[in-house]
């Protein structure tokens, strides 16, 4: 989506519905991103709010939504609540949960009043973004490469947006991976085009018969990908010939 110029934002308990939602050139994450939470929880927690109007801060929704613990915690940790009380009380919040909230009928609050927790120290930020990355399958607020920035710093790739300056040459990158076509070549035998991305840009990466059959049970999709091979350049495209791969620690 950012490709396409878009600003993905990301879930939010009073501004996401069901569903992606999109406004000029932002794009909202729906709430059935979130992995693990369920369709009659979602279904709950949007009639509550079309009923009653946005939810005023967290304690207004456990007070309105008799919603299981479990998937309370899911839409924390997802940042859900982060507009109303900031990312960094994404901890306090669960431990206010914990507090208030019993699970034998499905929810609710345990104490009319307000159960006195203390701040706890905000999550540092590798544990906001895996996180972000359990609840709900990608990363928003970083390109997922960078949690590794210490492994690339050592292995220096070369950057997507330079691959035609090494045209000819054997080179050692880096990627994610984005989507891939396997085909059959003139004699039948599998190969496969596949698209990565880096931090710089995206590039394509030719799996031949030999790399394919050696490396294909590899291509697992949402990893960190080390590739080794020679970059190859035909009418101003450049991609790379892979004849090795690896897995970014």
């Amino acid at each position: 989506a950012r490709r396409l110029g878009l600003r993905v934002l990301p879930p939010d308990i009073n501004a996401s519905d069901a569903p992606y939602t999109g406004q000029g050139h932002n794009l909202r994450v729906g709430l059935m991103q979130i992995q693990g939470l369920g369709r009659q929880a979602l279904d709950l927690l949007l009639r509550t709010r079309r009923e009653g109007g946005p939810f005023v801060d967290f304690r207004d929704f456990l007070r309105r939504v008799r919603m299981a613990s479990a998937d309370v915690m899911l839409l924390i940790k997802a940042g859900c609540f982060d507009v109303l009380e900031g990312r960094e009380r994404r901890p306090t919040l669960l431990w206010q949960l914990l507090a208030d909230r019993h699970d034998c009928d499905g929810g609710g609050l345990l104490f009319a009043e307000p159960v006195a927790v203390p701040d706890a120290p905000a999550y540092d930020n590798e544990t906001i973004l895996r996180q972000e990355r359990e609840c709900l399958g990608m990363l928003l607020s970083c390109h997922p490469l960078l949690l590794h920035r210490r492994e690339l710093a050592r292995l220096k790739p070369v950057p997507a947006n330079q691959l035609r300056q090494w045209a000819g040459r054997y080179v050692t990158m880096v990627g994610w991976w984005v989507t891939g076509k396997t085909v059959q070549d003139k004699d039948g035998r599998p190969m496969e085009f596949v698209s990565f991305e880096d931090t710089t840009a995206l590039f394509d990466v030719t799996f031949f018969p030999r790399a394919y059959e050696r490396f294909c049970r590899q291509l697992t999709r949402h990893r960190p990908y080390l590739l080794k091979g020679k970059v190859e350049e035909e009418f101003g495209v450049a991609t790379l010939n892979v004849e090795w791969v690896g897995f970014v620690a």
